[in-house]
């Protein structure tokens, strides 16, 4: 399985998963159309080759582009989109086999109606996908555990969100049940998820004014040494607002 994370954060979000006989998912679409060509020819895929796409939620920064796919292409929780066929409603704690994938959904905590994220397998590989949630439920920390691959949501440093000239209800809302990881929580959720099996984390919807990839590092760092985790075990990386983040066995061209 390989992932594409074209755009991850407040200004939009949009990943590609491809398996190893070259099928596709697209999950989110909060990018313009014209971008996501781009992003595509990037990455040696049509767009043409698009036809099912996962949505997180209905949050404009996931799903700003999404006109650009008929109906029957779109795949979410009815809350989302109450108009794409009943066979593309998806229900959390449901399985279903989407373009060759086995998807799985999960339910998470944010301030929007049918929100959730996905545990998606091929035949040889399992990724996580959760972004925007104040916290896991129970039951979803034991279904992700001991994937290959996750892409985790990382969202703030909790004292620099605190130090932002934000309206005071923002942060509260940020740092709320239905609001964003913090990197910490996050630290402690993948502590409690990965194991020998997994290959590549990397922390998603990173905050431009509450956070920065070095200090989401750093943070888990501290986490997992405190936890008994050795970082270099792990390849550990942060996705972008600008630049494509891909499987490390795929070169992007420039």
């Amino acid at each position: 399985m390989k992932y594409h994370i074209f755009e991850s954060g407040s200004k939009g979000n949009c990943t590609l998963i491809t398996s190893n006989e070259g099928k596709h998912l697209l999950i989110d679409m909060g990018i313009s159309a014209k971008k996501l060509r781009n992003k595509l020819l990037e990455v040696n895929v049509n767009i043409d080759e698009i036809n099912h796409v996962l949505v997180t939620h209905g949050h404009t920064d996931h799903i700003g582009g999404i006109d650009i796919f008929p109906k029957e292409e779109i795949y979410s929780t009815y809350e989302t989109f109450q108009d794409i066929p009943l066979k593309n409603q998806l229900i959390p704690y449901q399985t279903y086999m989407i373009n060759g994938f086995e998807v799985t959904v999960v339910p998470t905590s944010h301030d929007i109606d049918g929100s959730i994220g996905f545990i998606i397998k091929d035949e040889k590989e399992t990724l996580v996908y959760i972004t925007d949630t104040g916290y896991l439920y129970e039951k979803v920390v034991g279904m992700i555990q001991g994937a290959d691959y996750y892409i985790f949501e990382s969202n703030h440093n909790v004292k620099m969100l605190i130090e932002t000239n934000r309206p005071q209800s923002l942060k509260k809302r940020i740092m709320g049940d239905y609001g964003h990881m913090s990197n910490e929580d996050s630290a402690n959720y993948l502590c409690d998820v990965i194991s020998s099996n997994t290959k590549e984390i990397v922390l998603a919807h990173l905050s431009e004014e509450a956070n920065s990839h070095e200090q989401a590092i750093i943070d888990l760092m501290k986490v997992f040494k405190k936890r008994g985790f050795n970082v270099d075990d792990y390849c550990i990386r942060c996705a972008s607002q600008k630049d494509t983040v891909s499987s490390l066995n795929i070169e992007v061209k420039a």
